[in-house]
Parts: structure tokens; sequence; C-alpha cells
């Protein structure tokens, strides 16, 4: 069988025939569903850079089809201010093209992140428009200070990326690197474990299964999603009942238990003693 080759990004662009490319660094292009089957077969190449996909409007699907880990890969949409962000250890296969599809693609020789995707908020699709036109501008036009300029805005293109919020993230080929998993799930869990304590909610945040999201935990920490969640849950009570002059009704209120005979409930079954009681012991 024939090894497929691997691009650098000058490769690249003499195949496909880019014109705003700066050296072997950065290039962007404009794409839409008249060039769709160039975006195909540009997604199916192996390359030594990043490719960071930004959807103006339409939908296009797509699935991994080299580098994943895991047979649970399905496919995806992406939709009207959807970021992609394919690293180069992954090929992946674009198909569906929609009839009113656009986006703005950057090619860059320089890691940005894991593979993700995140739906933007208005603000940071402005924001993201902004760099990733800034970044073409200074690819088609000289400048004393081009590199410098380009590695500038490649860096707040990777700021703006970190920063994005987990509780936007759509899907990432990484999930299947179960620390990777195990990470989100903690930063999604001290978000959210006040209001929300299903498994299904944190599973359909990382895009996995319940089943896979609960194996996982249990493998990486040795304890389950449940005694995560109610261990904070339980900190968190013990915390208010030491540090606040809430209520026990306001504090069933605020983590949402159904009422205070619950929260009770629940608490006395992790301290053995009532929450006033143990309140009490704390002064």
């Amino acid at each position: 069988m024939k090894q497929q080759q691997v691009y650098n990004l000058k490769e690249f662009a003499a195949k496909y025939q880019l014109k705003d490319i700066f050296g072997a660094y950065a290039a962007h292009i404009h794409t839409d569903v008249l060039n769709g089957s160039v975006l195909r077969d540009m997604a199916s190449e192996r390359t030594l850079f990043y490719k960071i996909l930004l959807v103006k409007s339409g939908s296009v699907k797509f699935e991994v089809v080299q580098g994943t880990e895991s047979a649970e890969d399905e496919e995806h949409q992406l939709t009207a201010s959807d970021l992609l962000v394919v690293s180069p250890k992954h090929v992946y296969k674009f198909t569906d093209i929609s009839e009113d599809f656009e986006a703005e693609c950057v090619f860059v020789d320089e890691e940005i992140s894991n593979d993700l995707v995140y739906h933007l908020s208005d603000d940071k699709l402005k924001a993201a428009l902004d760099i990733i036109h800034m970044i073409r501008d200074i690819v088609r036009h000289q400048h004393i200070y081009k590199v410098e300029m380009i590695q500038s805005m490649v860096n707040v293109l990777k700021l703006l990326v970190s920063e994005l919020p987990y509780d936007n993230l759509l899907s990432t080929r990484d999930l299947r690197h179960k620390k990777n998993v195990y990470e989100i799930f903690l930063h999604l869990l001290y978000r959210n474990f006040k209001s929300e304590r299903q498994i299904r909610f944190y599973a359909d945040k990382l895009n996995v299964s319940s089943a896979y999201l609960s194996r996982m935990i249990k493998e990486i920490s040795g304890t389950t999603v449940n005694d995560h969640i109610t261990s904070l849950l339980y900190k968190e009570i013990c915390n208010l009942l030491k540090l606040s002059d809430m209520t026990m009704g306001e504090i069933a209120d605020y983590l949402h238990f159904n009422d205070q005979s619950a929260l009770t409930n629940f608490f006395k079954t992790r301290a053995g003693m009532t929450p006033l009681a143990y309140r009490n012991q704390c002064n």
C-alpha cells in the first residue's frame, strides 16, 4: 500500500495553488460550496501544520478517518459560528456541504490546540473573524515587520482559542484521550455541580455516551461520577453552614434540592448529623 504523503505548508499551497500564503508559516483561504470539492480534498490530506476552519454560514458534516483512537467516532456537523481546529495528527473527511456554506480557513505551522470544535458567541465570532482577516491582510501585503506581525496575530488566535469556555465545546477528537476527558469533566463539574447532578448532562457536554464517561471516570480516578458530584456538594454545604448565615431553606434553594428535607437527608447520610447540628458544632 502506498504511504500517504505528508505536506508542509509550502508544498500544500503549491498543490492547491493557494495565493494568500507567507512562506511555510501561514496561509488563508475563503471557501464556499463552489469549491467544496477542494475543501474535501484538503481535509483528507496529511499535513505538518494546523488547520482552523470558521463557518460563517451553512453547514458541513465531518468525521475523523485517521488518527482517532476510538471506534466510537461518528459523523458530526459544523454549522454557522462553529470553529474547528485540526491538528497534524488527524485526517478529516468532509461530506454534505450545504448550498449556503461559507467559511474562512487559516493554516498555521505552529501549535494551536488539541483537535476541537467550538460554537462561538457573537462576540467571539467577531473577534475570531477579525483575527483571521488580519492574518489574511498581513499575508497579502508587504510589511517591514511581516514576520513579527503574523506571529503576533497567530499568538492572539491561540489566546482566543485557549480562553474559549469549555461550556461551548461541541466535540474534540482528543476526548478519546482519557486524561483530557477527565480534566474537562472536572472543569465542567466545578462550574455546574450546584445545579446539574445527572451524568447525562456532563456526557452531553463532552460529546460522549453516559456509559463511556462513567467507565472512564471510574478507571482514571477510582471513584464514580456520582461520588465526584456528591463530594463537591457535601463540601459546599459544609462551607455554607460554617461561613454563611443562610438558612437551611436558602441553602436548599441555592443548591437546587427539592426542599429542605432533601438537603437534610443528603447531609445527614454523609455527616452522621443534621446540618443544624453541624453548624452549631462549628460555632
